[in-house]
């Protein structure tokens, strides 16, 4: 599985998004995710792990027919 590291920035009036870092090991991640923690002072910043699986493709066996007609 992938993991990214997202980093958030919110204010009153807006929010913005950045990947910070992307990895296969969530071991790395969590480090990574503890280091910009600790190092971040900005108190509108955080930090986030999200996982990313990839997206299911159909295939023309799994389409769906429409019984209508």
């Amino acid at each position: 599985m992938l993991y990214f590291i997202v980093r958030k920035w919110k204010s009153t009036h807006s929010e913005s998004y950045r990947i910070e870092k992307h990895t296969e090991d969530l071991a790395e991640a969590n480090k990574f995710l503890a280091a910009l923690s600790l190092l971040e002072t900005d108190d509108w910043v955080s930090f986030k792990i999200v996982p990313y699986q990839d997206v299911l493709v159909l295939t023309k066996e799994m389409e769906v027919h429409d019984r209508s007609n």
